[in-house]
């Protein structure tokens, strides 16, 4: 059974409903998203006008229904054609996501605090081996905060201009951006372990790494697996963009039937996106339940 409010201004509480303290932090929020909306240059109007609605008008009667023709779908080569581009996506999320754990594993050992200069592995270390341990923790985070701040469309364009067009610069953008997403997850994880476990562990005699490998690690595998695999689910809807940027896969179709104002191979080719993303997500939720 709930407690009825009785303090003094029980009568001013009944009636509003808010108190002061929650009337001020809904003001807040609501002045907030106001000045957001208006530096975002928000304009639901914009929807409606003339232009909008013809070119709505357009997609809806040209992208219907959507183009099915085999030369489309299958090319004229095996490495030609929308589905060709839909399995080069799946390739390049894959190799990418595996890359990615590749460099994150290393970076997220190196940077949480728990593994090189903090907790029970560290009580009786020297002040030198903290120094050590400490700026290596300080460098990892540099490096893996550098990372994820470059937005993977953008490591794209630069391997492109680097190794020009292909899937394999796409491949390249995933491992590098998710590398630093990777990374940053490993370590938080790590950091949360419980320090007990660890303790006990370097208590039987074990070094340090033995310690980490048998006592930390063990305690975030499943977490870090399913984690790792929502990760992958991500980089197929990154790889279909990255293709904006030439860098392989069905984002190239996406793009240039945008550009010829090809609606109905535009529909083909988001309906394709859409079957992909979904189906990933079954897999990977599959995958999950068989990890848990």
């Amino acid at each position: 059974m709930s407690e009825k409010y009785s303090g003094p201004d029980a009568a001013q509480h009944a009636a509003s409903g808010l108190s002061k303290r929650q009337l001020t932090t809904l003001l807040s929020g609501c002045v907030i998203l106001a000045t957001a909306a208006w530096i975002a240059e928000v304009d639901p109007m914009a929807l409606f006008a003339t232009g909008a609605r013809e070119q709505m008008a357009a997609f809806v009667a040209e992208g219907v229904p959507p183009e099915t023709g085999r030369e489309y779908l299958l090319g004229r080569s095996l490495r030609d054609g929308l589905l060709w581009a839909i399995v080069e996506t799946l390739a390049i999320s894959v190799v990418g996501t595996t890359l990615a754990v590749a460099l994150a594993v290393p970076l997220g050992l190196t940077s949480a605090a728990t593994v090189t200069h903090r907790g029970p592995l560290y009580r009786n270390a020297s002040a030198g081996r903290i120094a050590v341990g400490r700026g290596l923790y300080h460098a990892s985070r540099t490096v893996l905060s550098f990372l994820r701040s470059v937005p993977g469309i953008v490591w794209g364009f630069l391997f492109v201009t680097a190794i020009g067009l292909g899937p394999f610069a796409g491949v390249l953008a995933l491992a590098v951006h998710n590398a630093g997403v990777l990374g940053k997850l490993y370590a938080d994880f790590l950091e949360d372990t419980d320090p007990m476990t660890t303790e006990a562990v370097a208590g039987s005699g074990a070094t340090r790494l033995q310690a980490v490998c048998h006592g930390m690690v063990p305690q975030v595998t499943p977490t870090i697996a399913s984690y790792t695999l929502y990760r992958w689910e991500c980089t197929i809807r990154s790889a279909a963009i990255l293709g904006f940027v030439g860098a392989g896969g069905v984002g190239y179709y996406l793009v240039i039937t945008i550009q010829r104002l090809q609606y109905g191979k535009l529909s083909t080719a988001i309906l394709a996106v859409f079957a992909l993303v979904v189906t990933s997500d079954w897999l990977g939720s599959q995958l999950r339940t068989r990890l848990g």
